[in-house]
């Protein structure tokens, strides 16, 4: 179930077929499905039609950015900017958190589900990609993909052009390095890089560079 523009539980699957349905319960549970079947192309396409409707709205347009987000994902929150060129597969398996911010290109094929908790920042041209084609030759042909989600905690800063894997959590506040992929779990709270990614180090209060307290005393001043 998702919900609509006016918050209200709808079936997203509520107009395919039964076969249709089939791929779809397929698709999003983490079973091998047919990616090519004409209803779920059906679906990619409705989804294009949204995101490419959002990235020709002006910027001061935020209304009808709003519009558009409450159109093409399961739920969004408040404060939450997306830039230009923003792409994604279906849109409708996408639930983003509060204040959360994607710059420019963004790629989420979100064939399972894709989670975005609150104050995620995402760097330009990062992908998260949920889906994978089969490795088999003559399977990836026939049109054969397995989807596994991905969550992204609140807090989490994704640098650029870093990649996510289907599969994958990154725990809360953690920050991972510019060109970094994702392909196992990250914990909490740490500092990831490379290919593939792991641990650096933990985050501390070393890392505080004394910015909230200068704007705290610059508040109180005025």
């Amino acid at each position: 179930m998702t919900k609509d523009a006016q918050g209200n539980n709808y079936d997203v699957t509520a107009d395919l077929t039964p076969e249709g349905r089939v791929e779809w319960e397929r698709m999003v549970g983490g079973e091998v499905y047919e990616d090519s079947h004409p209803e779920i192309e059906r679906k990619r396409a409705e989804a294009k039609r949204l995101f490419v409707a959002y990235n020709r709205t002006d910027y001061e347009d935020v209304a009808k950015r709003r519009e558009i987000m409450e159109q093409l994902f399961a739920s969004v929150g408040e404060d939450v900017f997306i830039e230009p060129n923003f792409r994604c597969e279906m849109g409708r398996n996408i639930t983003i958190g509060s204040h959360a911010y994607i710059n420019f290109d963004c790629v989420m094929l979100d064939n399972a589900p894709i989670t975005i908790g609150d104050y995620v920042w995402i760097a330009p041209m990062v992908g998260l990609f949920a889906t994978n084609h089969a490795l088999d030759f003559e399977e990836r042909k026939a049109g054969a993909c397995q989807a596994k989600p991905i969550r992204i905690e609140d807090g989490v800063w994704l640098g650029g052009h870093v990649t996510v894997l289907g599969g994958v959590t990154i725990g809360r506040g953690s920050v991972i390095g510019a060109g970094s992929v994702v392909t196992k779990d990250l914990p909490a709270g740490v500092v990831a890089v490379g290919n593939p990614a792991r641990v650096l180090r933990p985050i501390t209060e070393a890392d505080g560079t004394g910015f909230r307290e200068r704007i705290a005393a610059r508040d109180a001043a005025r």
